[in-house]
């Protein structure tokens, strides 16, 4: 019940927004504009208000000078991007004396993760109650702030039935927070393995990074891959080949266009049980990812180039704020 609450908030959090093409959204715009100007100019005529005028000359021009700005800088950056998709797919940016400086620079400073003395299990529980200290604190706070509505003096019966409603969603947020803080993705997944004592080997001396509610661990026999959701196990033997993603996001602020971001992946690809071909995808910054694929050539594939990459574009994504 609380996995599926969980997920459910997630999808909620994550959710795209409708964007129009940007020239549907321009034209939108300058109609709306034109529109001001015409209800603007008609209260002036009947009320002879210079303020009206004044609006009617100022507020469409604003609106129409932000819409053309988004429209040709959206433009730019997606003829800049399709440019760097290109850098992308062949490798090039990594060949650039440029990124290569800024990366040895990155590993001076970072290596792979430490892993717990203590083991396996107690490594994952603390990284998984690192992550869910937010949802038990909004759901405490919407708690005791609904109670304390309950019993103010004077609090009409509609007050009360909000306050009620406000202790039930607090209740749901605390308890998807607590599922997280008792690490019960941990537990399942200790739960499920058969050959627990050879996972635990492989992740106590392998090679880990992690990046917010994603981690990678690339050890000797399995690679262990953790998320908000889920704890997961796969046998190296299934493992057919790890690639770099990239994902722009185009970010948009009440349907006008704001900026953009890359997000960076590794592409674990396996062979599952059933003999299907599956990709698992664990978000890193970009140099954890050049860390990890570097690693994993060298221990899978020495000596392979590894340029290639492979890149995602997903348009009209909205950022939530």
């Amino acid at each position: 019940m609380v996995k599926k609450l969980k997920q459910k908030t997630r999808e909620i959090k994550n959710a795209n927004n409708t964007v129009l093409e940007p020239k549907k959204n321009l034209m939108i715009e300058i109609v709306v504009a034109i529109c001001l100007v015409v209800f603007l100019v008609t209260i002036y005529f009947f009320t002879g208000s210079w303020e009206c005028l004044l609006c009617a000359v100022i507020a469409p021009t604003l609106m129409t000078v932000f819409s053309l700005h988004a429209f040709f800088k959206e433009k730019k950056q997606d003829k800049n991007s399709e440019i760097d998709k290109q850098k992308f797919l062949s490798g090039a940016k990594y060949r650039q004396n440029e990124w290569k400086n800024a990366y040895y620079q990155y590993k001076e400073k970072h290596t792979f993760e430490t892993i717990s003395k203590n083991g396996m299990k107690y490594d994952l529980k603390k990284r998984y109650r690192k992550k869910d200290f937010g949802y038990i604190r909004i759901g405490t706070l919407l708690i005791i702030g609904s109670i304390l509505i309950i019993f103010i003096p004077m609090t009409e019966v509609k007050d009360k039935a909000a306050a009620i409603f406000g202790i039930l969603c607090g209740g749901v947020i605390f308890s998807i927070g607590l599922h997280g803080l008792t690490s019960g993705p941990v537990q399942s997944f200790l739960k499920q393995q058969a050959n627990l004592t050879e996972i635990e080997k492989s992740y106590v001396k392998g090679k880990m990074l992690s990046f917010g509610n994603n981690g990678i661990n690339l050890g000797n026999s399995y690679t262990i891959i953790y998320n908000s959701e889920k704890v997961f196990a796969v046998d190296n033997h299934n493992i057919r080949d790890m690639t770099r993603k990239m994902i722009r996001v185009k970010k948009y602020e009440n349907s006008t266009y704001s900026g953009q971001e890359y997000k960076y992946y590794v592409s674990l690809i396996y062979t599952a049980l059933d003999g299907k071909t599956e990709t698992v995808d664990v978000r890193l910054d970009e140099f954890q990812c050049e860390m990890m694929i570097a690693e994993f050539n060298r221990h899978f594939y020495p000596g392979r180039k590894y340029d290639s990459i492979t890149l995602e574009v997903t348009e009209n994504a909205v950022s939530p704020p």
